[in-house]
């Protein structure tokens, strides 16, 4: 019964670290007026949504705005906001450059492998 409720303190505590850093990060990207690219973790926050809620309209844009090869962060407010309609908040936390381009790479996989095909969609 102690283990469990020491599990439990660890979880919740665990819970407040995450959300502190989430929200330290989000307040950082809000105060810029310069687009920057985004995370790591929000690349994966990404693929996270559009796994579990297969939206075809969040992966089109989606797809539109990685035209160019990375998202900044004003698409990604465009994207968390489009994702919020149907979903709760996206979870990212702060990582190193090599995984953000580890993240850009499969988030760019993902997108060609998912993005729904203008054949298949014509009935």
């Amino acid at each position: 019964m102690k283990w469990m409720m020491t599990l439990t303190t660890l979880s919740l505590i665990g819970i407040v670290i995450t959300g502190n850093s989430i929200y330290s990060e989000v307040k950082i990207f809000q105060s810029n007026d310069k687009p920057t690219e985004i995370t790591a973790s929000m690349y994966r926050s990404l693929i996270w949504h559009s796994e579990v809620y297969k939206d075809d309209e969040f992966l089109t844009i989606s797809n539109s705005y990685f035209s160019d090869g990375k998202i900044d962060t004003r698409e990604y407010s465009k994207l968390t906001s489009l994702a919020k309609k149907n979903t709760g908040p996206l979870i990212y936390l702060q990582e190193s450059d090599e995984q953000l381009w580890h993240a850009r790479y499969k988030y760019k996989q993902y997108l060609e492998e998912n993005i729904p095909s203008e054949l298949a969609s014509i009935h």
